[in-house]
C-alpha cells in the first residue's frame, strides 16, 4: 500500500487545485457597462449637436413628457444640461414659462454586427451552446442617438423655434484570432486624476 499513497496524494492535490477554480459574481446586470458607456456617450454627443434659438429673455419650460424609452432620463438632462449652457432659462413650472420646449426621441440604442471566419456559436435544442470555433471573428456595437426638439409660445400656442434632428455617435470594436487571442477598441475613456 504505501507505493499508492503518492498517486493518491497527486489525484488529492489536482482535485483541490480543479475545485479552487472558480468564478463568482456578485451581479448579472441586463446590459454591459460598455454599452451603457457607448450610449450614454451616444446621447451626450447628440445633446451637444441639438441647437435650439430662443430669445435670451424668455423663461421655459421643458416638456419631457413624450420623452420616453431605455436611458430617457440621462438623455433628457443631458439635453438639459445643453440647453442651459446655450443661455436657455429654465423654469420648473409650466405655468410660469413664457415658452414650452418639447423634445422628441428618434433614437437611442446599439447596432452590432459580427464577422466570423471559421464557426459560429452553435444553439442545440434544449440550453447547450457550442462556443464559436473560429480563426478570425470581429463584433462592432454602434450606438446611435436622434433627438430634436421644438417651442411653442405657452399663451398662444404658435410655433417659436424648431430644431433639425440631432445625431450623436459612439461606438467599439473587439476582435479574436484563433479563438484564443482577444483585443478590442473601447470608447474613450477620460485618464483617472489623483
Amino acid at each position: 500500500m504505501p507505493r499508492n499513497r503518492p498517486i493518491i496524494a497527486a489525484l488529492a492535490a489536482t482535485a483541490a487545485l480543479a475545485a479552487g477554480c472558480t468564478d463568482v459574481k456578485e451581479s448579472l446586470p441586463s446590459r454591459t457597462a460598455t454599452e451603457q458607456l457607448l450610449i450614454s456617450s451616444a446621447a451626450d454627443n447628440a445633446a451637444n449637436r441639438l441647437r435650439l434659438d430662443l430669445p435670451a429673455d424668455k423663461r421655459a419650460f421643458l416638456d419631457t413628457g413624450n420623452f420616453d424609452g431605455t436611458d430617457a432620463k440621462y438623455a433628457a438632462s443631458a439635453i438639459k444640461e445643453s440647453l442651459l449652457r446655450q443661455g436657455v432659462r429654465l423654469v420648473p413650472d409650466r405655468a410660469a414659462a413664457d415658452t414650452i420646449i418639447e423634445i422628441r426621441l428618434g433614437a437611442l440604442s446599439v447596432n452590432q454586427s459580427k464577422t466570423v471566419l471559421g464557426i459560429p456559436p452553435i444553439t442545440l435544442p434544449g440550453t447547450i451552446t457550442l462556443p464559436e470555433a473560429s480563426v478570425y471573428s470581429s463584433t462592432e456595437n454602434q450606438a446611435v442617438a436622434k433627438f430634436s426638439a421644438f417651442a411653442y409660445d405657452n399663451q398662444s400656442g404658435a410655433l417659436v423655434a424648431s430644431t433639425e434632428p440631432a445625431y450623436g455617435l459612439s461606438g467599439e470594436q473587439s476582435y479574436r484570432a484563433m479563438t484564443l487571442f482577444s483585443w478590442r477598441t473601447s470608447p474613450p475613456y477620460p485618464e483617472e486624476t489623483n
